[in-house]
């Protein structure tokens, strides 16, 4: 079984094969794993190079849980508890996939997140159940539709009250990339988060640059809560939310950066 221990790094890569296998990261190499790292995966002997590997997202989550007003300053009077929102298994995607713009919408949004990696079954779980259950953590790209570009598109009255609208344009597929990389032990809470994005072809540059600061929900916190309403499974994922989104449009490239946890790439197309 791998051990976890501070610079403890998994990923999921794709084989000559074309088979797809967890694997752990020991420098510039990856060794292969029989199973998933949290289901006790141990060393095939077979090995691949890191660079040039095709990456795939880091797990396979049945649930993709996304927090709302989750860090402190966005709301003059925030929750007591977490507010969250599902999108479905097809929104997952890897470093490096092309997100499709739906022709539905003119614009999309884009978050970088810090997101929360379950590595076993939580229903109705205590913190320190919560505590004991969280694998590790990677990079996310929360991806989203918004009404405004969505009535755009259609021609509909902008300012008409929508309850119901906003959530289901969040779920596209690849709408949430995540990873690379699976970290375990990662001091992130007050990392720096960055988000890129660039058009050569139109000359479009944007960035926006946050901390890992200013959480209101501890990841125990939110995993222990969400296991009231749901069963987290190993693989999950939790968006942990943001202070800021960035407009995306087609040919768009953008680069998802969270220090100490690395990079994620993709593009919208």
């Amino acid at each position: 079984m791998i051990s976890p221990h501070a610079d403890s790094v998994f990923c999921r890569v794709q084989l000559p094969s074309g088979a797809a296998r967890h694997a752990a990261v020991d420098g510039a190499v990856l060794r292969v794993l029989d199973a998933a790292p949290w289901a006790g995966g141990r060393p095939t002997g077979q090995t691949l190079p890191l660079p040039g590997a095709r990456l795939l997202a880091p797990s396979e989550p049945k649930n993709i849980l996304c927090l709302a007003n989750a860090y402190a300053g966005k709301e003059k009077d925030p929750s007591k508890t977490i507010r969250w929102f599902a999108k479905t298994a097809s929104a997952a995607a890897a470093d490096h996939d092309a997100v499709e713009l739906p022709d539905i919408v003119d614009q999309l949004k884009s978050e970088v997140e810090v997101v929360v990696v379950v590595g076993a079954r939580l229903k109705h779980a205590t913190e320190s159940d919560a505590h004991a259950a969280i694998f590790g953590y990677t990079v996310g790209n929360e991806i989203f539709g918004f009404p405004e570009a969505f009535k755009r598109r259609w021609g509909e009255d902008i300012d008409r009250p929508e309850p119901m609208l906003a959530a289901g344009l969040k779920l596209g597929d690849k709408f949430s990339p995540f990873g690379p990389f699976i970290h375990r032990g990662t001091a992130w809470p007050q990392a720096r988060r960055t988000l890129r994005i660039n058009n050569p072809r139109t000359g479009k540059s944007l960035e926006y640059q946050g901390t890992t600061q200013g959480f209101l929900y501890s990841p125990e916190q939110t995993l222990a809560q969400l296991s009231r309403v749901l069963t987290l499974e190993p693989g999950d994922v939790v968006f942990t939310g943001s202070t800021a989104a960035l407009l995306l449009d087609r040919g768009d490239s953008v680069v998802a950066e969270i220090e100490g946890l690395g990079t994620l790439h993709n593009t919208i197309v």
